[in-house]
C-alpha cells in the first residue's frame, strides 16, 4: 500500500492530525552491526533496527506515531543515557526497519510480538519500557500480553486507554493550528515532492503539524524531524491502517490487572487531554502521575529538567523495589 492509495484529501488530513497519538512465536537472529551502538535483528520475518546509547540499566524506548521512527526522540532523550542504557528501535516498516504495509502486518498484535521478539534477541528476562504517545499505548498492550516480562513502565503523553480521547484531540488540534500553518500545510500538500513522498517535504509538513502540540510553539523547531525514505513513504499508510483498527477500543479493564511499577507523565497543554492520562493513573493501581505545567506533547523538549528528574526518580525507586 502506498500513500497514493489514501482515498481523499480529507482522509489524509484526518490521518495527519492524528499522527502522534495515534502469530506465530517470534523467530529472530542477529543480521549484522549497522555501526557503533546500532544493531539489526531478524525478528518475525523483518529486519528490526536498534540504536543503543549509554550504560547502566537497559530501558527499551517505544517511539510514537504510529508510523514515525525513533529519531525524533533524540538528542533530548539522550540526557537519560548518563545513567541508563537506552535501547531505541524503529517499529516495523518505519525508519530503518523493514516490513510490509498491509492489514495483516500492521496490527497491534504484530507490534507486540515484534517487541517480544526483540526482548528475546536482546536476551533480557524482563524489560523496563518507556513509551511516548502511541508508544505508550503499545507498552500497555505489551504488558497486558506479557505481564511477567515487564519490570516497569513509563508512559509519556500516552494515547488514552480507551478511544474517547480521539475526538477532543482532533478538535483541539484543529483549533490550535493557526491560519498561516493551515495555508502552509495546504501548499506543501499540493506539491509534486509531497506526492512523491520526498523525505524533506514530508518532514517539513510534519514539523508544521507539530507546532500545535507545543505550549511554546517556537520549541517545535528544536524537535528532530529527519525522515528516512521508508518513514516518509509509510507514515500515512501505517497510520491509516491503525486508525481503522482502533476507532473503538477500551483496555482499562486489562491494565487494571497490571502490577508493575508505572509512571504516567503528561503535559497540561497536551492535545491529548490530561484527563485521559488521569484515567490511566486511576486504572493502574499504585501508579504514579506527574503533570508538567506549560508543557505540551513533547516533555523531553519543553520541560527537559522536570522530565529527566521524574524518570530518574521513578527508575531509581523501581530498582530498590
Amino acid at each position: 500500500m502506498h500513500f497514493f492509495e489514501i482515498e481523499s484529501l480529507r482522509t489524509h488530513f484526518i490521518s495527519s492530525l492524528f499522527l502522534l497519538i495515534l502469530l506465530a512465536a517470534p523467530i529472530f537472529s542477529q543480521v549484522q552491526p549497522a555501526g557503533l551502538g546500532e544493531q539489526t535483528y531478524r525478528i518475525n520475518g523483518i529486519d528490526l533496527y536498534t540504536k543503543t546509547i549509554g550504560n547502566g540499566r537497559p530501558i527499551i524506548v517505544l517511539h510514537g506515531g504510529p508510523g514515525l521512527d525513533h529519531s525524533y526522540l533524540l538528542p533530548q532523550m539522550g540526557k537519560l543515557a548518563d545513567n541508563y542504557k537506552l535501547i531505541f528501535y524503529d517499529q516495523r516498516a518505519s525508519g530503518r526497519s523493514t516490513g510490509n504495509i498491509d492489514s495483516a502486518s500492521i496490527t497491534v498484535h504484530q507490534f507486540v510480538e515484534d517487541l517480544e521478539g526483540l526482548r528475546k534477541a536482546l536476551m533480557l528476562e524482563t524489560m523496563d519500557l518507556f513509551g511516548h504517545s502511541w508508544g505508550g499505548f503499545l507498552a500497555m498492550e505489551y504488558a497486558i500480553a506479557y505481564p511477567r516480562r515487564v519490570n516497569s513502565i513509563v508512559l509519556a503523553c500516552s494515547m488514552g486507554a480507551d478511544s474517547n480521547w480521539v475526538l477532543p484531540f482532533l478538535q483541539l488540534r484543529t483549533v490550535r493550528t493557526t491560519h498561516d500553518d493551515t495555508v502552509a500545510l495546504a501548499r506543501l500538500f499540493a506539491t509534486q515532492e509531497f506526492a512523491e513522498q520526498d523525505p524533506k517535504i514530508i518532514a517539513e509538513y510534519t514539523r508544521l503539524l507539530y507546532k500545535a502540540y507545543f505550549y511554546n510553539r517556537s520549541l517545535a523547531d528544536s524537535l528532530t524531524i529527519t525522515f528516512t525514505q521508508r518513514t516518509a513513504s509509510n507514515i500515512f499508510p501505517i497510520f491509516s491502517i491503525f486508525f481503522r483498527q482502533l476507532q473503538r477500543y477500551d483496555i482499562r479493564p486489562q491494565i487494571a490487572l497490571l502490577t508493575c511499577p508505572t509512571l504516567i507523565i503528561h503535559g497540561d497543554y497536551d492535545p491529548i487531554l490530561p484527563q485521559y492520562a488521569e484515567d490511566i493513573h486511576a486504572s493502574i493501581k499504585g501508579s504514579q502521575y506527574v503533570l508538567l505545567k506549560n508543557c505540551g506533547h513533547f516533555p523531553f523538549v519543553e520541560s527537559p529538567e522536570e522530565f529527566i528528574k521524574a524518570c530518574t526518580d521513578f527508575w531509581s525507586a523501581a530498582v530498590k523495589n
